[in-house]
């Protein structure tokens, strides 16, 4: 079930709940990609050829329609930069990065309930968060 799914669904069983800030916020920045975008434009401003190598599994169509919603809900900024041939580079605005404190506690949730630092077979992982 997709997110969008879910919240439709809480929603409709308990009226009032779109007042919620959980539920407001996952309906901005939840589902599979647009944190993960997210999270590659922390490290830098990003191009959509350069996203698009960089997220695994992320195709052209996924990505362009993540990209115009991010800059849609004011999250990052698309600028067009005066070259030849022109660029197009990504980043976060302030709102963008506003979400890094809220991200770096999902990360140590992650960590601690999920990745728990082993893998199947008891060897530890890298940890491949930004730091």
């Amino acid at each position: 079930m997709t997110v969008s799914k879910v919240t439709e669904a809480v929603e409709e069983l308990s009226p009032g709940i779109q007042h919620c800030p959980i539920v407001a916020a996952i309906k901005q920045i939840g589902g599979e990609w647009k944190l993960i975008v997210i999270r590659y434009l922390w490290q830098r401003p990003m191009g959509f050829n350069e996203l698009l190598k960089t997220v695994e599994g992320l195709n052209s169509k996924t990505l362009s329609s993540t990209l115009k919603y991010l800059e849609s809900h004011g999250i990052i900024a698309r600028v067009v930069e005066n070259t030849r041939p022109f660029r197009v580079r990504y980043s976060l605005t302030e709102k963008g990065r506003a979400l890094e404190e809220p991200l770096r506690d999902l990360q140590k949730w992650g960590e601690d309930w999920i990745i728990n630092g082993q893998n199947q077979s008891g060897q530890a992982l890298p940890n491949q968060c930004v730091q």
